[in-house]
């Protein structure tokens, strides 16, 4: 199979696909020079390009070859989403999601090749302040400025640093199964430590709070807790006079933090609780769901359901 690949992940999976048997064609330079590539002007027959954020990759090809590929990544990356878009009766769409892990196993990729620094595609992921770091600092190791093992240490020390500021106002990217990308608001931090946050939105909106099946009223406040690399998020809705009303409980595949945002790849599971009443998992099914649909590995809705049963019983 013929493929051509651009975007940040482009070094980490052509080493894998080069492993794999396909053939890479159209190389940039700088993809001839890493992997020795030759000159190949053939069409691809699959096209591999970053999503606009950066967050998935978009394929592009027949479904026969697709699939074949698709089957390689969800092998490798075992938190992969995987949302399938037909084109046409001859071609089809996929986006693939890499949540935190997927992209430390591409980091291990990457490294085969050349220098990587550690969380190089956590990095890369969370806009263009950050992805030029990260090609700074590792400019930096290839000229021989700094050791590799010193920068390691140092750009560690750098990620932790990404955990938004006190004061700060900060969005909450919640990515569904689907693919969509929704911002559930806009909030200012108002306690942090280095993994931790608690984010403060006023609610301007009426409606029905969802999986709480309670009113949502403007002068409502929702205080969200979250910790970097998480299973999950907890938001507890507050009245105008500050009495709880509801908490909510997101089950997700560990939580990106990034100096204006929060980002992670929803699970459709959650666990909500009223006051003096005891929580219970919601949404279950629609989980169940997209693993029968082959959008999630089932490790990952077992592990899902141990993190809500475990919500349930310790209520942190």
């Amino acid at each position: 199979m013929k493929i051509s690949v651009r975007g940040i992940y482009s070094t980490a999976l052509i080493r894998l696909l080069l492993d794999e048997g396909f053939r890479i064609v159209k190389p940039t330079k700088s993809q001839k020079e890493r992997f020795g590539l030759e000159e190949v002007f053939t069409e691809p027959e699959v096209l591999i390009t970053d999503s606009e954020d950066r967050h998935f990759i978009d394929i592009r090809g027949s479904r026969e070859q697709l699939e074949r590929l698709i089957e390689v990544l969800k092998n490798v990356f075992e938190d992969a989403i995987i949302v399938w878009r037909k084109l046409d009766q001859a071609f089809s769409h996929v986006r693939v999601g890499f949540p935190v892990d997927s992209k430390k196993k591409l980091d291990e990729f990457r490294a085969r090749v050349t220098y990587t620094v550690p969380w190089h595609h956590y990095c890369r992921a969370g806009g263009e302040v950050l992805s030029n770091m990260v090609s700074f600092a590792e400019d930096l190791v290839e000229k021989g400025i700094v050791p590799p093992e010193e920068m390691n240490r140092m750009f560690e020390e750098q990620v932790k640093q990404l955990t938004p500021r006190l004061g700060s106002k900060v969005k909450i990217v919640h990515v569904k199964l689907d693919g969509r990308r929704i911002v559930l608001g806009i909030g200012k931090v108002v306690w942090r430590s280095d993994d931790e946050i608690k984010i403060l939105r006023r609610i301007m909106s009426q409606g029905v709070y969802d999986g709480l099946g309670i009113p949502k009223q403007i002068g409502d406040t929702a205080v969200t807790y979250a910790r970097r690399l998480e299973w999950w998020m907890k938001t507890s809705y507050y009245d105008f006079s500050g009495n709880l009303k509801g908490v909510y409980y997101n089950i997700n595949l560990p939580i990106a933090f990034y100096p204006d945002q929060i980002h992670y790849f929803d699970l459709e599971l959650d666990v909500v609780a009223l006051p003096n009443s005891e929580p219970k998992i919601i949404e279950l099914e629609l989980l169940e769901k997209a693993v029968n649909n082959g959008i999630v590995n089932g490790k990952i809705m077992e592990e899902a359901i141990k993190v809500a049963e475990k919500i349930i019983c310790t209520k942190p």
